[in-house]
């Protein structure tokens, strides 16, 4: 009986003794299980109770604005009338004024093909002609006040333009000022240093002829040619200062004294120069002859052929002016590359 009493009492013992080791090890990985699925599922209840939070207080915000949001939006409103060039206030109907007109991302587009406009209008020069475009006067007293006005949305500084454009003739270009100051005085010296220097005198009366002075440049060349009749340069920059100076006929009369002594100087410039001064004149057959033997010479310019289209209007002559255009069209298709580009302004007067 002891023994088989005992025999169970041991067989518990070491059933007891397999099982507690295990015990302990099943216990801590399923509390390791739980605390993992907690620290899994903890953080997406916080993020989705955190934007429950959110969106019920935006709802509330949107519901009932608070003064700081208030004050935000009206921070944010006059910025954004002070970026597009407006300091006032902004009604219902937005932005009011010459800023707005010229500011903003529309504005200043505009502003862009303004500027893109007098470069190929006035500023771009004739390649081989005394006479080159306004250069950097329209781009100082026109296109720069132009954009002071559009950024400071000041327009008092479009008054800069009305008197660039109307004093014109007066006012100096600073960029050829600065340019030609220190070339102006040494020339000058030369001369009174020597008084039968030709080419000091030439070259004077060639910067002054490229600063819309030909007043100032008309006794230089008349000195000149004095000492050197024979020169056909001295002769055509003598027309085209009389050109310039409005005395029209003296100007006919130098610049067919060029053509007769020599046609393809400057590639027939001087047909081109006469007949801009007998267009002055109102002699608009002579100055259709005088474009003609121009356009033959020089048969890539299309500056000739848009005053062929000037004078056949100026004549009523609906079908000349049409071929004209046409003829016009023409040479523009033909044209390479580079001389597209530099005869664009007149390409673009011929549309208009």
């Amino acid at each position: 009986m002891a023994q088989s009493t005992g025999m169970p009492a041991t067989f518990v013992a070491r059933t007891d003794a397999r099982r507690r080791p295990g015990a302990p090890s099943r216990r801590a990985a399923l509390a390791l299980a739980v605390l993992l699925g907690l620290m899994i599922v903890a953080p997406a209840a916080a993020r989705a109770s955190g934007n429950d939070a959110v969106a019920a207080a935006d709802a509330d915000d949107q519901e009932q604005p608070t003064a700081a949001q208030v004050e935000r939006s009206a921070s944010r409103l006059r910025a954004e009338a002070r970026l597009r060039g407006n300091d006032g206030d902004v009604g219902d109907d937005g932005p009011m004024g010459m800023g707005s007109m010229l500011s903003g991302r529309s504005g200043l587009f505009g502003t862009a093909l303004m500027a893109a406009a007098f470069y190929f209008f006035f500023m771009r020069g004739r390649a081989g002609s005394a006479t080159p475009g306004w250069g950097s006067y329209y781009l100082f007293w026109i296109v720069a006040p132009a954009l002071l006005a559009a950024v400071s949305s000041h327009p008092g500084f479009l008054i800069i333009i009305v008197v660039g454009l109307v004093a014109r003739r007066w006012l100096p270009d600073p960029f050829l000022f600065l340019k030609h100051q220190g070339r102006v005085r040494s020339l000058q010296a030369d001369i009174d240093a020597n008084a039968s220097n030709v080419t000091a005198r030439r070259d004077l009366a060639k910067i002054w002829l490229e600063k819309h002075r030909p007043r100032r440049a008309l006794p230089l060349l008349d000195q000149a040619i004095a000492r050197d009749p024979d020169s056909i340069e001295l002769l055509y920059l003598s027309g085209v200062a009389h050109l310039l100076a409005g005395n029209h006929e003296k100007a006919v009369a130098a610049l067919v004294t060029v053509v007769h002594r020599e046609p393809n100087f400057l590639y027939g410039e001087a047909y081109l120069r006469a007949a801009d001064a007998l267009m002055a004149l109102g002699r608009w057959d002579d100055a259709d002859d005088a474009l003609e033997r121009y356009v033959k010479i020089n048969s890539s310019s299309l500056e000739g052929r848009y005053k062929r289209v000037r004078v056949c209007k100026a004549r009523n002559d609906a079908s000349g002016m049409q071929r004209a255009r046409e003829d016009l069209k023409d040479a523009w298709r033909t044209l390479p590359g580079y001389q597209r580009r530099r005869q664009l302004g007149w390409y673009l007067r011929s549309l208009v």
